[in-house]
């Protein structure tokens, strides 16, 4: 399969493409589709290729340019090969996530996982804010997700606030299931979740995530 290449770190998706191409100058007139076994030239380094896929919404190193999406790169490996298992059950669904996902296999997923939770986790956008105590209404919130020692719990730490709204919102109606987070948003205001969505997306993360 093609590989999708970047200079690392990248910061946007067509330095990925335009490494890519230049990399493979010398096989434009053999017919021949680039393939994971090709040198590559000095800085330029190989991304797996079920991996690439997945750049285009979460970006090349796991860090989302959009509102809307989630950053992947340092989460818990545990936690997203679970994120993973459940769209490709169907227990989790997403218009977007449920065709990519589908017909993946167990090794896949495990590459994904392990990829996108060994790469450095983002930056909050507005760092004067980093580290501030969380407000009263979220304080239970931080048991989970400001462990590294629970691997299904995520992090949430500069996380896109957009997002953490969303997901709240959705445990709060019941689109998405989980025993413990859905009693816990159903009390929650929509105050209530834009103070906690913006709380969290603030912070400095922990740390690299562990599986």
């Amino acid at each position: 399969m093609p590989t999708l290449l970047f200079f690392r770190p990248a910061a946007q998706i067509a330095l990925a493409l335009a490494a890519t191409l230049g990399s493979f100058s010398a096989h434009a007139g053999d017919g021949r589709i680039p393939a994971n076994s090709d040198k590559l030239p000095a800085g330029v380094v190989a991304v797996p290729a079920m991996v690439s896929q997945c750049l285009g919404c979460h970006g090349p190193t796991g860090h989302s340019q959009n509102q809307d999406w989630p950053n992947l790169a340092g989460q818990k490996q545990s936690y997203l090969l679970q994120q993973l298992t459940d769209f490709r059950s169907g227990a989790r669904r997403h218009p977007m996530m449920d065709p990519v996902v589908k017909l993946l296999s167990d090794a896949d997923l495990n590459t994904l996982a392990h990829y996108f939770s060994t790469q450095s986790p983002a930056q909050p956008r507005h760092p004067a804010a980093a580290n501030a105590k969380m407000p009263a209404v979220g304080i239970a919130c931080m048991a989970c997700h400001d462990n590294a020692a629970l691997p299904i719990e995520p992090y949430l730490h500069a996380q896109k606030a957009p997002y953490l709204i969303e997901q709240l919102r959705a445990f709060r109606a019941g689109k998405r299931k989980n025993a413990v987070m859905a009693p816990m948003a159903k009390s929650l205001s929509d105050q209530d979740i834009e103070v906690i969505a913006q709380h969290f997306s603030a912070q400095a993360p922990i740390s690299a995530a562990k599986p």
